[in-house]
């Protein structure tokens, strides 16, 4: 592994500039990188979501759990196993903890409590949620915006809204587009993206209506998207299997002229990039491997060097 290069950010709390740090969930611990060290957390554990908040670092563990790591670096388990569900994705928001699962369900993580989402059980549409393989749907991935507004990504099942913090929720977009990540963009309010099978989906209206990009793209099917000041990311490969796996990028406000990420890169990946696994902070963007390397780049995807290597399988990634 190799030495994370520092970055300075604001911090919105005390507004003294902090190091800000790479956080790597892996299928065998959490992998810190700072300016001056990298070490590992939660050692023998597979991490399969990460994110950070105001008060910590969050964390979904062995798929079944939610963990909190607080500003001292204690951990603690704050949502154990639960109904035997698998837990995929998490999303702080205003002092509460929201968490989506297998069989397409959200619960609150509140005062070390959980609560269940009623409504989205019974969101309208959810009889048409479907896999292609027969199982049954998940939530994959969730955005808040900045306007309160919440977003659920089911796979497969489309992406539903909530304006009013989970008391309702109704559906936004072509549930077949198969949706793989939602995701907000910060300083433009009301705009959404999705990396979908048939390409980016993009919203201006926060939802209320979708266009599709998929020109210059050597596939559609799209796994994750991440926003880099100005420009769009996006993975893509050859399908679910993720056989020709690669990384495009566009202008945020250009639709139709996606390019494709080689400067520094392998002409392909064999496994897809997965949901989580490509992320950016300002003009900064990393993403990780099945094969536990990490690619960075400083200039919002136009060059690319290796950054770590010999990794375990890397599940998600976040600066924190």
């Amino acid at each position: 592994m190799t030495e994370f290069v520092q970055q300075k950010i604001a911090s919105k709390e005390t507004g003294v500039n902090q190091e800000h740090s790479l956080t790597v969930g892996t299928s065998a611990g959490l992998v810190w990188f700072t300016a001056s060290q990298q070490w590992m957390e939660l050692e023998g554990h597979s991490i399969t979501a990460i994110a950070p908040s105001l008060n910590g670092l969050w964390a979904v563990v062995d798929g079944k759990s939610v963990w909190h790591r607080d500003s001292e670096g204690e951990w603690q388990v704050v949502a154990p196993s639960i109904q035997d569900l698998q837990l995929n994705c998490i999303q702080p928001l205003s002092g509460k903890v929201l968490v989506g699962t297998s069989n397409t369900h959200l619960f609150w993580i509140v005062d070390g409590g959980i609560e269940f989402i009623q409504s989205f059980d019974t969101a309208q549409g959810r009889d048409e949620w479907y896999t292609p393989w027969g199982g049954l749907p998940d939530v994959r991935s969730m955005a808040g915006g900045q306007s309160g507004e919440l977003y659920a990504n089911v796979h497969v099942g489309g992406i539903l809204r909530s304006q009013d913090r989970g008391r309702s929720w109704q559906p936004t977009i072509d549930l077949h587009w198969d949706v793989h990540q939602v995701i907000t963009v910060p300083d433009r309010p009301g705009v959404v993206l999705a990396a979908t099978a048939e390409g980016l989906a993009t919203s201006t209206d926060r939802g209320d209506t979708w266009s599709l990009d998929r020109a210059n793209l050597h596939s559609t099917y799209s796994r994750a998207v991440a926003i880099c000041g100005e420009t769009v990311l996006i993975s893509t490969s050859s399908g679910p299997s993720g056989a020709k796996a690669a990384i495009y990028r566009r202008s945020l406000d250009r639709a139709g002229t996606f390019e494709k990420c080689d400067r520094g890169l392998p002409q392909w990946f064999s496994h897809n990039i997965d949901t989580g696994s490509l992320v950016a902070l300002k003009d900064r963007t990393v993403f990780g491997t099945s094969k536990g390397q990490i690619f960075l780049s400083e200039d919002a995807g136009l060059t690319w060097k290796q950054f770590a290597s010999d990794l375990p399988p890397i599940h998600c990634l976040n600066f924190s």
